[in-house]
C-alpha cells in the first residue's frame, strides 16, 4: 500500500464472562441468594483514513466505536452505547471534526461531547475551539440502587437528585498555542460547562513545555477556577537524562479537589483539603536484567498537616527472551493522622508459547487500626491460554482479607476473540 492511500483499521473484541456475586447486608451471618451472571460484551472499532477529496489537499478521516452487552448484569439484560462517531476534514492549515468525540483542551481533563471542533494553523500559531452537548454514560445517573439507613433516604431527595443529574450538559472551549525555539510551546486554554443546575466549570489554564538541551526537558501547567477565583491545580516537572544510566525526574503538583468536581454538585463539598506535593524519581540498572526504581514525595495539606509517600521497586527479567519477570516492591504512605506500609511481590512466567501465568500478592500494615484491624492481605493468581493470535482465554482467582471482610474471594473466567489482533485499536 502506497503512502497516502486510503486505509481502514478495524477491531472487534468479545468478552464472555462467568461470575457469582453476593453482597450480604445486615447482621453478620445473614443469608443472601447467590445468582450467577453470564455477561457477554462486544466492542467494535473502525477508522478510515486518507480519504482524499479530488482536486483539493483536504483529507477525510472517520471513526466509529461502540460496545454492547447481553446477560444479567447490574439488573440489566442488555446494554450498549456509542463511544465515538465522528468525521474530520483536514488540510495543512484547517481542521474540522463533527460528531461524538473526545478532547483534552488543557483547561479540562477530559470531555466527550456531541458537537464540532475546529482549528487553524498559521505559521507557528495554532487556534482550536469546540462546542457541543457532553456525552455522559448512562451509569452516571442513579439506577435504582437501594441503600440502608439515612443515606439511602437522602439520595431520594429531589433536590439532591437534580444536583447529581448531569444529563444535557453543554460545553464550549478554546485553546491557543504558539511554537517557539528549543522545541518549546506555550498555550492558553478556556473551558466552560453548564448543566441543568447552572455553571459546572469555568476554567482557564496556561501550559508550556520546553527542551533546551537533548538531556533536559521541562513543563508546567496552571489552571484557575474563575468562579472561585482560585487555582484548582498546578503542576511542574523537570526530566534530566545527562547520566544515561541514572535518569532523574523532579515534579511539583498542587490540587484543590473541591474545584475539580462540578460546582453544581453537592459532591464538591466533599473534595478534601488542598495539598502540595514535591517529588523525585530515578531508575537504576544495577545488574543486567535488574532494574530498581525509587520515588519519594513530601506533601503539605492546608491546615498544617504533613504527609509523604515513598516507593522502592525492583524488577528482575533474566535472559533475553523475557519469559520470566519477578517484581518486589515496598511502599510507605503517611497521611496525618495515620498511614500504612505495603509489601508486594509479583511474578509473570510465560510457561509455553501459548500459556502465561502470573501471581501477585500484597500485605498492608496500618499505623492505626481500621475497624479494629491492623493489616490486610490480597492475592491474585491467573493463567492465560492463547492458542491462536485472535483468541485468548483467562482464568483468575482473588483472595482478600480486609478491614471490611474477614475473607473475600473472587473468580473470573474470560474468553476474548479479536477480529484483527494487529489493529492499532484507534491509536494515531
Amino acid at each position: 500500500m502506497r503512502a497516502g492511500d486510503p486505509q481502514v483499521d478495524a477491531r472487534v473484541s468479545t468478552f464472555a464472562q462467568y461470575f457469582q456475586q453476593a453482597l450480604v447486608p445486615g447482621q453478620p451471618g445473614a443469608v443472601a441468594r447467590i445468582e450467577p451472571a453470564f455477561p457477554i460484551t462486544a466492542s467494535a472499532f473502525v477508522r478510515a483514513t486518507g480519504l482524499e477529496i479530488p482536486n483539493t489537499s483536504a483529507v477525510i478521516t472517520t471513526e466509529l466505536s461502540a460496545w454492547g452487552s447481553l446477560g444479567q448484569l447490574d439488573g440489566r439484560a442488555a446494554d450498549g452505547d456509542v463511544t465515538a462517531l465522528w468525521a474530520q476534514l483536514r488540510t495543512s492549515a484547517f481542521r474540522l471534526k463533527v460528531g461524538r468525540q473526545v478532547t483534552l483542551p488543557g483547561s479540562s481533563r477530559y470531555v466527550r461531547f456531541d458537537g464540532l471542533s475546529m482549528g487553524v494553523t498559521v505559521g507557528t500559531f495554532d487556534l482550536d475551539t469546540y462546542g457541543g452537548f457532553v456525552a455522559l454514560p448512562r451509569w452516571n445517573l442513579p439506577r435504582g440502587a437501594t441503600l440502608l439507613g439515612f443515606v439511602g433516604d437522602g439520595l431520594k431527595d429531589p433536590l439532591l437528585l437534580e444536583a447529581q443529574n448531569r444529563v444535557g450538559q453543554f460545553a464550549v472551549g478554546v485553546r491557543a498555542s504558539v511554537r517557539l525555539p528549543f522545541d518549546s510551546r506555550i498555550g492558553l486554554a478556556f473551558h466552560e460547562q453548564h448543566d441543568q443546575v447552572g455553571t459546572a466549570w469555568r476554567v482557564i489554564s496556561v501550559d508550556g513545555t520546553t527542551q533546551p538541551l537533548g538531556w533536559l526537558s521541562a513543563g508546567t501547567r496552571v489552571s484557575v477556577d474563575l468562579q472561585a477565583g482560585q487555582v484548582s491545580e498546578a503542576r511542574a516537572w523537570v526530566d534530566l537524562t545527562r547520566i544515561p544510566r541514572v535518569p532523574l525526574a523532579f515534579d511539583y503538583s498542587y490540587q484543590r479537589p473541591s474545584l475539580l468536581l462540578p460546582q453544581t454538585s453537592v459532591l464538591a463539598a466533599f473534595g478534601g483539603a488542598p495539598w502540595h506535593e514535591l517529588g523525585a524519581e530515578t531508575s537504576i540498572l544495577v545488574w543486567p536484567g535488574v532494574k530498581v526504581t525509587g520515588r519519594a514525595a513530601g506533601q503539605a495539606f492546608e491546615g498544617g498537616q504533613l504527609g509523604g509517600r515513598g516507593q522502592v521497586r525492583a524488577r528482575w527479567t533474566p535472559g533475553i527472551d523475557g519469559r520470566l519477570m519477578v517484581l518486589g516492591q515496598v511502599d510507605r504512605v503517611l497521611v496525618s493522622p495515620s498511614g500504612y506500609t505495603e509489601l508486594r511481590a509479583a511474578a509473570r512466567w510465560r510457561a509455553a508459547k501459548t500459556i502465561t501465568t502470573s501471581l501477585d500478592a500484597a500485605v498492608f500494615f496500618y499505623d492505626a487500626p481500621v475497624n479494629g484491624v491492623t493489616n490486610s492481605m490480597t492475592g491474585v493468581a491467573s493463567v492465560e491460554w492463547a492458542p491462536k493470535s485472535w483468541v485468548r482465554a483467562l482464568l483468575s482467582a482473588t483472595v482478600m482479607r480486609t478491614p471490611w471482610a474477614q475473607l473475600e474471594t473472587q473468580g473470573l473466567a474470560r474468553v476474548v476473540f479479536e477480529l484483527d489482533p494487529t489493529s492499532g485499536g484507534g491509536l494515531p
